[in-house]
């Protein structure tokens, strides 16, 4: 079996506390457009710009849950977990607190909150972290705590 290039850190190297940031994403209208037609949801608040101007929001807006895609894809661009993370094993109480919208720069801030080692497969750690996204006026515009497993160092 070929061995992964690990280039991220291992269960032992995360501290309880530690907080760690990404790079910076900005959100075209594209962004948006790509994610309806992937998932299907084509609803007036991500699709219909005049429909929206007259809301709350005063225009489009992107998807919950694609917030979350890219909140976790800027998490694991920093490499932090490359070659040793396994698995997500939850999300818990995710919360949309802002809109998404075309033209914000967001970028994923983190901590580790806790971690233990896996009962089921001594070779795992799991890392349980706050995560938050938070946009170029430093609104946080979802948030939630990450289950992940991950490989410790071998012997």
């Amino acid at each position: 079996m070929a061995e992964p290039l690990v280039l991220g850190r291992y269960f032992e190297d995360f501290v309880a506390g530690e907080a760690l940031m990404s790079a910076g994403r900005t959100i075209g209208e594209g962004t948006i457009d790509l994610f309806a037609g992937l998932t299907g949801d084509f609803s007036d608040v991500h699709m219909d710009a005049e429909v929206m101007k007259e809301t709350e929001f005063g225009g489009r807006i992107g998807h919950g849950i694609l917030a979350l895609g890219i909140m976790q894809g800027l998490m694991w661009q920093t490499n932090y977990n490359l070659g040793t993370a396994i698995a997500t094993l939850g999300w818990d109480k995710v919360k949309s607190s802002a809109p998404l919208r075309a033209g914000d720069t967001v970028r994923a801030h983190w901590v580790i909150e806790s971690k233990r080692e896996s009962r089921s497969r001594p070779d795992m750690g799991i890392l349980m972290e706050d995560c938050r996204l938070v946009n170029q006026r430093g609104e946080t515009v979802l948030s939630g705590q990450h289950a992940l497993m991950v490989r410790r160092r071998p012997a």
